[in-house]
């Protein structure tokens, strides 16, 4: 019985298809013009503030190596011979890929990692959705990359669709009519205000109608008249009251700020809110940045396996709010991991003049005034991580791989 059982299992395979234009040298067409996104997203200043934010937040406080200890150093040397490269590697991808929802890196482009435009590049795959390469159309041009030249980052994947599904691309209405609403306002402030006019005329000859066609093509934004005649002056109304532009243009920032998962607060906007709603808003912050962090760090952590050809694992660390990162290193202090001064620096406060500032404090608390106790190191070290992951779970420390 055990035998048929496993006879059956040796005999399964994959069944379900995807649905993919697939061939020898063409790739599957994009579900979307990338490049009027793009356009779009360059011209309004509210989601590329938004995207300027979730970007620092994501690279803000570095990476670390998890892995054994060689695979550590030689990953650490090669990033540290080419760290300004490789930074804005860094911040290309997170960009590329909030912005499109994908990303490609070469894997062996030089000195590091290099980001494809992506709207150059097409998936090849088989009809069951595996990826056989990926062709790059670029000035009547076509290179064809293997899949171990490429490593395919889609932040958001939906079935069996090879490029996903952009979340940006659902504000593409919203940024073309903000975009529209914006020309408007702009139009009104170059006619100061004063927009166009009807000019109805009653009765007089056809010399006294072209005199009053001269005055009007010659007239600017704000200008007096003194007409002489039946003539009724009609204004073709104000948008800014019949159409509440203002409140439209306000509606499509929320809607921004509702897509991105980006705070008001953090884009220099200010309003009445309450601190509650304010915590609230920056704990679904963090979870965006966190969500978008595990994505780059796996895209980063398969390049560097194909390139050095080591199962070293790179990790983004955490956003974390200012009074969370005051908290995190006031208890470094305290257990003797970091000094006063390294804990000023990373917080962007100058460094102090002091004995004690440039050495780990040892394990002591004060019990009164001028006294002070020495204590366990181990029973402080057990209480601090548990301290710390009563008040900060995703901060609970990690092993290195040995």
């Amino acid at each position: 019985m055990k035998f048929l059982e496993s006879l059956f299992k040796s005999r399964r395979e994959e069944k379900g298809l995807a649905e993919t234009i697939h061939g020898w040298r063409w790739g599957e067409p994009k579900p979307l013009d990338q490049r009027q996104l793009l356009e779009l997203v360059e011209g309004n200043p509210d989601l590329r503030a938004a995207i300027e934010v979730l970007v620092n937040a994501s690279l803000v406080n570095g990476w670390i190596i998890i892995g054994e200890e060689s695979e550590i150093k030689e990953v650490e040397e090669w990033i540290t011979r080419n760290e300004n490269d490789f930074i804005m590697f860094l911040r290309n991808l997170v960009i590329s890929s909030i912005i499109f929802g994908e990303s490609y890196i070469e894997v062996y482009a030089n000195p590091v990692f290099k980001i494809l435009d992506t709207y150059t590049v097409e998936v090849i795959r088989d009809e069951y959705g595996r990826i056989n390469g990926y062709v790059q159309k670029i000035h009547g041009k076509e290179i064809l990359f293997k899949p171990d030249e490429i490593v395919h980052v889609v932040l958001h994947p939906l079935g069996t669709r090879a490029y996903g599904s952009p979340i940006i691309s659902s504000l593409r209405r919203v940024l073309e009519g903000q975009m529209h609403a914006e020309l408007l306002v702009r139009d009104a402030f170059m006619r100061k205000g004063v927009l166009s006019k009807v000019f109805i005329m009653k009765s007089g000859t056809e010399s006294d109608f072209e005199r009053l066609v001269k005055v009007a093509e010659q007239s600017k934004p704000g200008s007096s008249f003194i007409l002489k005649g039946d003539i009724t002056i009609q204004d073709l109304g104000h948008p800014f009251r019949e159409l509440q532009v203002l409140d439209i243009l306000n509606e499509y920032r929320q809607k921004i700020v509702t897509v991105t998962g980006v705070p008001e607060i953090m884009l220099g906007i200010t309003k009445a809110a309450t601190l509650e709603t304010s915590r609230n808003q920056i704990n679904v912050f963090t979870m965006k940045v966190k969500s978008i962090q595990q994505v780059m760090s796996a895209a980063v952590t398969e390049a560097l396996r194909k390139r050095l050809k080591i199962n070293a694992k790179f990790k983004l660390l955490e956003w974390t709010n200012p009074e969370q990162e005051t908290r995190i290193h006031a208890m470094r202090i305290q257990a003797g991991i970091e000094t006063i001064n390294e804990a000023r620096k990373a917080l962007g406060l100058r460094e102090i003049n002091h004995p004690l500032a440039d050495i780990p404090l040892p394990f002591i608390h004060p019990v009164g005034k001028n006294i002070l106790l020495e204590t366990n190191i181990q029973e402080t070290i057990t209480q601090l991580i548990e301290e710390s992951r009563q008040t900060l779970p995703e901060k609970s420390l990690q092993k290195k791989v040995d």
